[in-house]
């Protein structure tokens, strides 16, 4: 199971969508609005369509666009949270800084098979993050931006201490203003401006340089669960090495993938920690490489980050440090780690090749 992809996204996104509809729009016959448009009828995952439930999304929101709800991409995008993005939104909440997550974020999207491209730009006062769709989503840029701009700012909200409290410097939009083009302001809380050149979120400087806090529990609790279930049984249970590997999950920021850290974080003293390990005939070391490792699969498995990010993550200052400690523990390199497992995906997906 893939913890960040498209499809994720997708079915996330229609679940959404189904639950606009029968709270705000009960006049809208969901249940033919997705045979319609292609969706099962639970609204799980679309029905048809090779490119999934992404494109499910596109025609259920053209669909209601030209009739009763024009505005809903930016209700999709409004209500849009960091969890959706599954294991990539893990490394976001548990990223050190807003810039550096938002760079995975930018690489991620710019590296997937999604219908939308990210590039940021850092100034002195202002950071740009400046968006474009791929060729064959062109017949749905408004739609997109609309949504997608809005989920990224709500995004970040999630993981900055000012939470909803935070505004955009600016937002810029390509396309002409919309009749409720008043709602962008609302929502976005900031000036917004239609028929610029590009579209681009505008964030002051100080605020993507911020740190984000450590043990944000909830968002971390509900993504570290599911990472837990694909980390296997050592992270479950009451023993204490199966502690300190979900203290390390948990809270890596704080735990610092370091005996001093981790010992802080369950309250113990570290020469205590050391000898409840050693009695159960565990090191320290041995426990956090085990931790670090299993992440570190995860990463280069389920989501598009670069190498360098994924060592930053897992604590290492230098990515040679990181690439030469995955090579002793599983015996290739990242990279080739990385080629091996997506081929093996490739192959799984397409079995008549």
């Amino acid at each position: 199971m893939q913890l960040f992809e498209v499809e994720h996204i997708g079915r996330r996104r229609l679940g959404l969508l189904r639950d606009i509809l029968l709270n705000r729009y009960p006049q809208v016959d969901a249940s033919q609005l997705a045979v319609d448009c292609g969706v099962k009828s639970d609204w799980s995952m679309a029905s048809r369509d090779e490119n999934g439930s992404m494109q499910a999304v596109l025609r259920v929101m053209h669909t209601l666009r030209r009739g009763a709800v024009p505005d809903i991409a930016l209700q999709l995008g409004d209500r849009a949270q960091i969890t959706d993005s599954g294991l990539l939104g893990y490394a976001v909440l548990t990223a050190p800084t807003v810039l550096q997550a938002a760079r995975m974020t930018s690489h991620a999207l710019s590296s997937s098979n999604y219908l939308l491209r990210n590039k940021i730009v850092v100034k002195e006062q202002y950071a740009s993050s400046v968006f474009s769709v791929t060729s064959r989503a062109r017949p749905h840029r408004e739609m997109l931006m609309e949504m997608s701009m809005l989920a990224v700012w709500r995004c970040i909200q999630s993981i900055v201490p000012s939470g909803r409290a935070s505004t955009p410097a600016e937002v810029h939009f390509s396309h002409p203003a919309p009749d409720y083009a008043a709602r962008y302001e609302e929502l976005f809380g900031c000036p917004v401006y239609f028929n610029r050149a590009h579209d681009v979120l505008i964030t002051p400087s100080t605020l993507i340089h911020q740190r984000i806090p450590s043990g944000n529990t909830a968002l971390i609790r509900s993504l570290s669960t599911e990472l837990r279930e694909l980390l296997g049984d050592g992270y479950r249970g009451s023993g204490i090495a199966a502690r300190v590997r979900r203290a390390l999950v948990e809270n890596p920021q704080s735990c610092a993938f370091s005996l001093t850290g981790t010992a802080a974080q369950l309250n113990m003293h570290p020469r205590s920690l050391r000898r409840y390990l050693a009695d159960q005939g565990h090191s320290f070391r041995e426990v956090c490489q085990e931790a670090r490792m299993a992440l570190a699969k995860q990463y280069l498995s389920n989501t598009q980050m670069p190498v360098k990010a994924i060592a930053l993550q897992l604590g290492y200052r230098h990515s040679n440090n990181f690439t030469r400690a995955f090579a002793e523990y599983f015996g290739e390199t990242p990279e080739a780690a990385r080629r091996r497992e997506f081929a093996d995906q490739d192959a799984s997906a397409n079995p008549a090749r």
